[in-house]
């Protein structure tokens, strides 16, 4: 595959995921106050480059910046009032997006039917955002979605549609333990590569080896260990 196919195929994937999971987190957390000024997020936990495309892709366009609480002012002459004992809180959890490539081998299209027959027999359920879910108590474990922007792999335009790659991804903590969900995905994703002549590719556009790939559940296992999940 050629660098140009690659470059077009990286900026499909983090546009993809950009808006899924921009989505995601203003379905969570709606905007509050005038509708034509966009609301900062805050304590985005997003890669680098994911916040690129989300400047790029989001409606209105938004900045992902930590906002502080307004200071207040306090008289001279008057003492500051002593704060208030707050009952503790469980601290948030930083989300964790984790995301592999899959392109044809030959760097050819893949077509609408052969992925839908794929998706189906990996147990995947097209539902939000037009793509396909794994789905476990109503929330998604992981996704699947085409590369071409905005994602869409409707199953009623399968005929006249087709995709240089797909991309398989999630955003942890979801509703299974995190080992127990990398492993699904990562099998997942093997098993739609073979059925569709494709290689599972890492984020640095390397095919994933057997070593990578325990070296991914490693570093999540870690990662939920350090979040006590």
């Amino acid at each position: 595959m050629s660098p140009l196919q690659w470059a077009l195929l990286v900026v499909g994937a983090v546009a993809v995921l950009a808006i899924y999971i921009y989505s995601r987190r203003e379905r969570a957390h709606p905007p509050r106050g005038r509708p034509d000024v966009p609301t900062p997020a805050v304590g985005s936990s997003a890669p680098p480059a994911v916040n690129d495309q989300m400047d790029m892709f989001a409606r209105g366009g938004f900045d992902e910046l930590g906002v502080g609480k307004p200071r207040k002012r306090i008289a001279p002459s008057m003492p500051a009032a002593e704060p208030e004992a707050k009952a503790p809180t469980s601290a948030k959890v930083e989300e964790r997006i984790i995301a592999v490539l899959i392109a044809e081998r030959e760097g050819t299209a893949i077509f609408g039917p052969k992925i839908h027959a794929a998706l189906r027999a990996q147990g995947l359920r097209f539902g939000d955002k037009r793509i396909y879910h794994r789905i476990e108590g109503g929330r998604p474990v992981f996704s699947v979605a085409s590369l071409i922007k905005p994602g869409y792999l409707d199953p009623a335009e399968q005929q006249a549609f087709s995709t240089p790659g797909l991309t398989v991804f999630m955003l942890l903590p979801g509703p299974v333990p995190p080992e127990t969900a990398i492993g699904d995905m990562l099998g997942t994703a093997r098993a739609l590569a073979q059925q569709l002549n494709a290689e599972v590719y890492d984020s640095n556009r390397q095919v994933l080896t057997v070593a990578a790939e325990k070296a991914l559940i490693a570093d999540v296992k870690a990662w939920a260990r350090q979040h006590g999940l």
